[in-house]
């Protein structure tokens, strides 16, 4: 297992497969999937009427925004279908984390604090996972987000006790992250039944 691996598996930022559908109309030439993070690996696919197409040759796709860009436009009535693994940090942003201090265990308890620190983020998640709508159950985000931060807190103090070098302050929240709503909800569930 490499360190990204180590990190997602500490922080739960799972891959999650999607499968999207869409039509051409004729005019649009690129298409905006609903999640952005895409993972190279595996690497995205996308169908024209069932037809597997051949990336590079026939389209390329923006990991990083979510968007799939055709080379030729898709005609009219053209069913589309986008499959590809996402999770809610990029390989670069696990990285930059790993990068400040090359600790798996403090990188992965710098996303957490992030996550903690983007209430907005994970209130967008929570909608994107199908809560918070009409009739849907809405989790207060502020327990969320006080769990991340008790669990990086603990990270820290782990690394502490073992004797690792740790920042002088501790960790800071970086404001620019988005929550692995479904998992947190999930830990909160078990801990809280």
């Amino acid at each position: 297992m490499n360190d990204i691996e180590a990190v997602r598996l500490k922080t739960s930022d799972k891959s999650i497969i999607t499968r999207e559908k869409g039509v051409g109309n004729g005019v649009d030439k690129y298409f905006k999937l609903k999640s952005s993070n895409l993972l190279a690996t595996p690497a995205p696919e996308v169908r024209a009427n069932q037809v597997l197409l051949t990336v590079g040759a026939q389209y390329t796709v923006d990991l990083i925004n979510g968007i799939v860009a055709f080379t030729a436009i898709p005609a009219q009535s053209v069913e589309l279908e986008f499959t590809y693994y996402w999770s809610v940090f990029s390989d670069a942003e696990i990285q930059y984390f790993l990068d400040q201090d090359g600790s798996s265990t403090i990188a992965a308890a710098h996303i957490l604090l992030a996550w903690a620190a983007d209430a907005a983020k994970v209130a967008k998640r929570q909608t994107l996972s199908g809560g918070g709508g009409l009739g849907q159950t809405v989790v207060d985000t502020s327990v969320i987000a006080r769990e991340l931060r008790a669990t990086a807190q603990a990270m820290i103090q782990t690394e502490k006790d073992l004797g690792e070098s740790i920042p002088a302050e501790g960790l800071t929240e970086v404001p620019w992250t988005e929550s692995s709503f479904r998992d947190q909800v999930e830990q909160h569930y078990v801990r809280n039944n």
